[in-house]
Formats: structure tokens, sequence, C-alpha cells
């Protein structure tokens, strides 16, 4: 499946830097739409998943999309009982989806395409919500931590293998370039972006978990290549507490800390073990008690840049996004101090392969 995957990207790049004409002065041939692709311009269109049922996905297209021409590719992965349609509105502020602070929004403006992934329905998960309640195997369930999350780890599911067949159908809908394959996620999705770092790095290029470390790095981790990693976490988070220990608002157990995260992926990127910190300049007219602090690891390998976003205050939010639940469920409050999609966006603007 790697290799298969491998060759519709390399052939979707080669669309567009191919058909130049005998001399050297000839302008460059356009790319060569695929039969099947999607037209050049916006999209925004569900397609389902061969091999995988009830595991459709949505794909958005920004309106500079051309096709046949490479585009970098955002896959954001919902938390634990949510689904796509719950990622997106999550990604927007006060989960209004006509905001421009949507991360498919804010992703499109910046040229670059969003799918949002679905991971494994609960029994009677359709019940509780019409889109389901799902949950990624983001790995664990060893030394007493939990296996993250739900009715995925239960079943063993091979999400790594879901998402390898989800990369190689978006790749007969637009032309992913495959230096800017990205993975983002919520929760049980953002600790599903670890595992894929640890897992898949011949595919991804960068991950920008939100609210949930590596707990997969329990069973060991040991990616082919550097993954760059922009790592975000609230210090108020009870779901997932930001020492580790014991959390959970959808399954409770032990979790493995935010440190303890950055410190593996510093070991394997060959960063500096000791951060820069950096106190980010407030929002403008936002006083909701709570700040961010950014550590910058230096001294990495190419390819394997290390930031961590420290939300203090934050719980178990996506920051600047929807407020699904109280803080009295979650931890602490919502912070509006980090433009989260911003920020992610500009991360793997950064650091593409």
């Amino acid at each position: 499946m790697t290799r298969r995957i491998l060759v519709a990207l390399a052939c979707a790049a080669a669309l567009a830097a191919t058909g130049c004409g005998g001399g050297g002065s000839d302008p460059p041939a356009p790319p060569t739409c695929p039969t099947g692709a999607l037209a050049s311009g916006a999209a925004d269109a569900t397609f389902a998943v061969a091999g995988w049922p009830d595991r459709d996905y949505d794909l958005v297209l920004p309106a500079s999309h051309v096709c046949g021409q490479p585009i970098a590719v955002i896959v954001a992965l919902h938390g634990g009982g949510s689904n796509k349609e719950g990622m997106r509105k999550l990604s927007c502020l006060d989960g209004d989806l006509a905001s421009a602070e949507c991360l498919h929004r804010v992703a499109n403006a910046a040229g670059m395409a969003v799918v949002f992934a679905n991971g494994t329905d609960a029994v009677g998960g359709t019940l509780v919500d019409p889109n389901g309640v799902r949950t990624w195997n983001a790995g664990g369930g060893s030394n007493g931590y939990i296996c993250v999350s739900g009715a995925a780890c239960t079943a063993g599911i091979d999400d790594v293998g879901y998402i390898r067949a989800l990369l190689a159908d978006v790749a007969t809908r637009t032309a992913i370039d495959p230096k800017r394959i990205f993975f983002t996620g919520m929760s049980n999705g953002a600790a599903m972006s670890q595992r894929l770092a640890c897992q898949a790095a011949d595919l991804v290029a960068a991950i920008a978990p939100v609210a949930g470390e590596n707990q997969f790095a329990l069973a060991g981790c040991t990616p082919s290549r550097p993954v760059a990693v922009l790592d975000i976490h609230g210090t108020s988070d009870a779901c997932w507490p930001y020492p580790g220990g014991n959390g959970g608002c959808l399954q409770g157990g032990l979790y493995v800390s935010v440190d303890s995260t950055l410190a593996g992926w510093a070991a394997r990127n060959g960063c500096d073990l000791t951060p820069t910190a950096t106190m980010l300049a407030p929002i403008p007219g936002v006083n909701d008690g709570t700040s961010v602090v950014r550590f910058d690891y230096t001294g990495c390998m190419a390819g394997g840049a290390l930031a961590h976003l420290e939300v203090v205050g934050n719980g178990h939010y996506w920051p600047r996004g929807y407020a699904y639940a109280s803080g009295g469920v979650v931890g602490g409050v919502m912070s509006r101090q980090l433009a989260t999609d911003q920020a992610i966006v500009d991360f793997f603007a950064a650091h593409g392969r």
C-alpha cells in the first residue's frame, strides 16, 4: 500500500512538472488534468474510501486550486467521540462555519487543501449523533496507560492503513504534493497524528497535534525520517492533563505528559533538549485570563523542527475554536489568545520537505 500511494503521489506531481516543448524558450505546458480529478477552482465534496465502509471524508479545495498542479494537503483528525463534521466546526471561532477563523478557510487562503477524515463509529453511535461517535486507534495500552481511544482501540483498527488508503483516494481527486502532506487533530485525533509521525513518516512532513500527546510512543516510536512537530496544549486541560497522569473525559485512565512527548521528539529529531521560551503578545481586546508561551527547540536535524505552544489556562479546547463543553467538564476556559488555525497553517507552510 505504501508503494502504491507514493507512486500515485509522484505521478500526480509529475503531471505538473512535465510537458515542456522542444525549445528552451517555449512556455511550459499547463498541468494535465487527469480523468476523474476535480476541476480547477474551489470544491467541497465527500468521498468514500475503498475497503473502509462508513469511513468517508470531506475534501475542501481552495479557489486557487489548479487541476493537475500539486497542492499541499492538511488532514484533520477529530477528537474521540466526534466525527469529521464535528472537527470542522471545532476549529471555527465560536463554532461558526462562516467564520474566517476556521481551519479550512485559513488553509484555503494559503493555497492548501484540507481533508476531514472519519474514525471508527462506536456501536449505536449514530443514535447519539447522526454522523457517528467515532474514535482513532492512536495507541497506548501498556504499563497502566490506556489505549487512546475507545472502540477503535478495542477492535485494534488499523488506522494507519486507513490513512494510507484515504490519501491514495485523495490523490485521484487532486494532485497531492508528496512533500507537503500534513496532519493535525484534536485530543484522540491529535494522538493519532503523533502515531502517524511515528509509523508513516514516509508520508508525513509535519504534524500539529492539539490537546493530545504521543501515547503510541509507549510501544516505541521509530520514524523512518524526521517529522516536524508543532505541539499545542492547554495547562488546565482536565481530559488530557498537561503533566500527564489520570485524566479522561471520554475514557478515564493514565495519559502521557506533554514534557515526555516533547522530550521524545527532541531526541528523535536531534534537537537541543532545552528550548527557548517566548511569551507571545496578547491579542488586542482579549482579556480571558489566558496567555501563550512558545517554546522553540534549536539544533534539530533537517525536516525535524520542533516547537510547543503552551496555552496557559486553556482547558481541553481548540484555542479560538468552539467551546463544545463547559470548563467544569474539560477544565479551564477556551483561550482566545491563540489563533490556532493560523499558527498551524504557518507552521506547515514553513515545514514542507
